[in-house]
């Protein structure tokens, strides 16, 4: 309870701790398309591999094509999200812009996205961190 009342009355404790949240929410974001790429490598090198054990030449050909495509596909899905997490750890303006974006478009990959994107918007669209990323240090208090 005192904790709460401290909070309210010094605002610069709310920056650092919207400066925290926008450090943890990068490197989320970092996190979830490093695991997306994982997933598009697992995906593409199964698909590939799994024409090799028939030994057919023409079904080899046709799953490592399409394997590859998986793979590739995937891993521009998760460039945005890298480029999001390298733009909000260095508090980049266009970094909170693109993270916005990606965030929601995450909310429709449950469960993990659906949290992420939640956090997101949580974190990025908060009085203070508005502020943050535009340089200020003081938000004026609406009554």
């Amino acid at each position: 309870m005192f904790r709460t009342a401290q909070l309210l009355v010094n605002p610069s404790v709310q920056f650092i701790i919207m400066r925290d949240h926008i450090r943890i929410l990068g490197w989320c974001f970092i996190v979830y398309s490093a695991i997306i790429v994982l997933v598009g490598f697992g995906i593409g090198s199964i698909v590939m591999f799994g024409g090799a054990i028939s030994g057919d030449h023409e079904a080899i050909f046709i799953t490592s094509a399409v394997g590859a495509a998986i793979a590739c596909f995937l891993i521009v899905i998760s460039l945005p999200g890298m480029l999001a997490g390298i733009g909000l750890l260095k508090l980049r303006p266009w970094g909170r812009i693109v993270a916005i974006i990606v965030g929601v478009l995450h909310i429709l990959s449950f469960p993990l996205g659906t949290a992420l994107g939640v956090y997101t918007l949580w974190v990025l669209l908060n009085v203070e961190t508005e502020a943050l990323f535009r340089g200020q240090q003081q938000v004026a208090v609406a009554v």
